[in-house]
C-alpha cells in the first residue's frame, strides 16, 4: 500500500545542522513575548478570570463610540471598556461592552447576574429612546469565581505537562520526555506572546487554545520519536545527529500534510465563522504553526545536544 506523500522524493533537509538558528529564533520569540507582556502590563485577562460583565449589544441605527461611553458614564457605570464590532450581514452597529461588577451588596444579598445587564440596558434605553438596543449576549462572573478559574487553568496546563512527561518517558525515553515538555512550554509561551502582541483577551477560550496546542504538539513529537526509536533499532553506520535528521525527514511528509489539513479547516473557521470563533481560531492558527515548528526543530535538537554531551549506552 502506497502512502500519500507531500514530496516527490524523500526529503533531506538539514534540520539538525541548523538547530542553533532555530534556538536563536525561539529565543527571539521569547524576548518578544516578555517585552509585549511587560509593555501591556500583563495579559489582558477576560471576565472569566477578573470577574465582571461582558455583553454584546447592537443598535438599530449607528451610534458613535464616544456617545455610547458618555451615556454609560453619565448613567453611573464608569470604567467601561467599549469595542466596536465589525458589521456583518446579520448584525450591524454592534458593540462589546465590558465592565466590572459595580453593583453593591446590601447585607447578605447576592449580586444577581442580570442586574448589571438590565442596568446598562435601562441607561441606554433612556439615553437613546428612538434607537432600539438589543442584547445579543452577556456573561457575568464573580471575582471569587474568576480567581478560582484562573487557578484551575494554571493547574490544568501544569498537570497536562507532567502527565505527558511520564507517558513519553515510559513509552520512549526520559530524554524525549523532557524535550517534549520543554517544547510544550515553548509552544505555550509563544502562543501567549501572540495573544499579548495582538492585545487579545485571555479567557477560558484561550485556555482551550493552549490545551489544544499542547495536544497537537505532543502528538507530532510522538510520531517523530517513534520513527527515531525504530531507526535506532536498526544497524546503521550513521552518527546520532544524522539518524535523528533522517528520522525527521522520513516523517516530514506526514507532518506537512497534517498541518496543512488542520490549517485549512481553522482558516475557514476564521474567515467564515464570524467573531464568535475568531478569538479561538486566530491564536490556534499561530499555535498550530509553532507546534509543528517545535516538534521538528526543538524536541529532536534538544535530544541530539543532550546525547552529544552525555552519550547513552545504546549509541556511542
Amino acid at each position: 500500500m502506497t502512502m500519500i506523500s507531500f514530496f516527490h522524493h524523500q526529503s533531506n533537509f538539514g534540520f539538525i545542522k541548523n538547530r542553533y538558528k532555530a534556538y536563536a529564533f525561539s529565543i527571539a520569540l521569547f524576548i518578544a513575548t516578555i517585552v509585549s507582556v511587560f509593555l501591556h502590563g500583563g495579559l489582558k485577562l477576560g471576565v472569566d478570570f477578573t470577574g465582571g460583565t461582558m455583553m454584546q449589544i447592537h443598535f438599530s441605527t449607528p451610534v458613535p463610540t464616544d456617545q455610547l461611553r458618555k451615556a454609560l458614564n453619565d448613567g453611573g457605570i464608569p470604567s467601561v471598556e467599549i469595542q466596536k464590532v465589525k458589521d456583518t450581514d446579520l448584525i450591524k452597529n454592534a458593540f462589546m461592552i465590558r465592565t466590572g461588577l459595580t453593583e453593591e451588596k446590601s447585607g447578605q444579598e447576592e449580586v444577581k447576574p442580570s442586574s448589571i445587564v438590565e442596568r446598562i440596558k435601562t441607561v441606554l434605553g433612556q439615553r437613546f429612546p428612538d434607537n432600539q438596543v438589543t442584547i445579543d449576549s452577556n456573561e457575568t462572573v464573580g471575582p471569587k469565581i474568576g480567581k478560582e478559574l484562573q487557578r484551575n487553568a494554571i493547574w490544568a496546563v501544569l498537570i497536562g505537562c507532567v502527565l505527558i512527561l511520564i507517558y513519553v518517558a515510559f513509552r520512549f525515553d526520559f530524554r524525549f520526555g523532557v524535550a517534549a515538555v520543554v517544547a510544550i512550554f515553548h509552544d505555550v509561551l509563544c502562543t501567549l506572546g501572540f495573544i499579548s502582541v495582538t492585545n487579545m483577551e485571555f479567557n477560558l477560550q484561550s485556555v482551550a487554545v493552549l490545551l489544544t496546542v499542547i495536544g497537537y504538539s505532543i502528538n507530532d513529537s510522538i510520531v517523530v520519536a517513534d520513527r527515531i526509536r525504530e531507526n535506532l533499532r536498526k544497524s546503521q553506520k550513521e552518527t546520532y545527529p544524522e539518524l535523528i535528521n533522517r528520522s525527521i525527514n522520513e516523517t516530514l511528509s506526514r507532518t506537512v500534510i497534517t498541518v496543512i489539513t488542520v490549517f485549512l479547516v481553522l482558516l475557514a473557521l476564521q474567515l467564515f465563522a464570524g467573531r464568535v470563533l475568531s478569538d479561538f481560531t486566530k491564536p490556534l492558527l499561530f499555535g498550530l504553526v509553532i507546534g509543528t515548528y517545535s516538534s521538528i526543530f526543538v524536541v529532536s535538537s534538544l535530544v541530539v545536544d543532550w546525547e552529544l554531551k552525555s552519550p547513552t549506552k545504546r549509541k556511542k
